[in-house]
């Protein structure tokens, strides 16, 4: 299989449990450099929200992004994307159509809304999407809620939508373990970017 040019080598890393602030210090590091970075993560309890709407939300880590508020723990499997970026509406589509495929595999229930970007099982956001994109290269990427705590989700509305609440796969009794999301992840990304 040929790679797509501005889609050369994936580096693959899984940082495993790691401070919000230090993984965007890495992130800041390796944003510059020309290579394509797939980093999964799993966070301390934070509340990080889109630097347009940080205003409203001073406990929060503002970072630039799109999206609003958002709460991420170990139980949110989080799939960065340092990506060399000549396309943005192309590379979106590239990684809607990795998500699509996930999660078309685990719930035919899960659907993509485009006017509330995320995933969702009726009104219950399972996963929310959020890039930055400068000097073609993308940062940030898409949080999935495997397991977190959705207590916490009770002191904002998920990504400030009204009406809408947070689920997990555990919540809708969706039986797949954290490692086994990451193996099935790396295995659909390669066959979306990879593909000829």
């Amino acid at each position: 299989m040929k790679l797509e040019k501005q889609f050369s080598e994936i580096n693959f890393k899984d940082l495993g449990l790691i401070e919000y602030n230090k993984f965007l210090l890495i992130q800041e590091k390796l944003t510059p450099l020309n290579q394509n970075f797939l980093f999964f993560a799993t966070h301390y309890p934070v509340y990080t929200v889109g630097t347009n709407a940080a205003k409203n939300f001073p406990f929060a880590i503002p970072v630039k992004r799109g999206g609003s508020i958002t709460y991420f723990d170990e139980g949110t499997l989080m799939v960065y994307f340092i990506f060399n970026v000549k396309s943005p509406p192309l590379f979106f589509r590239k990684v809607r159509r990795i998500f699509d495929n996930f999660f078309k595999n685990l719930n035919s229930e899960i659907f993509y809304d485009k006017e509330k970007p995320g995933y969702y099982i009726e009104n219950r956001k399972i996963a929310s999407l959020g890039f930055h994109y400068e000097k073609n290269r993308s940062n940030h990427g898409v949080s999935i809620h495997i397991s977190p705590n959705l207590k916490n989700f009770n002191k904002i509305n998920p990504c400030n939508l009204k009406g809408i609440t947070a689920t997990s796969f555990e919540n809708e009794g969706i039986n797949i373990s954290m490692e086994e999301a990451k193996k099935e992840l790396k295995k659909t990304i390669k066959e979306v970017f990879y593909e000829t």
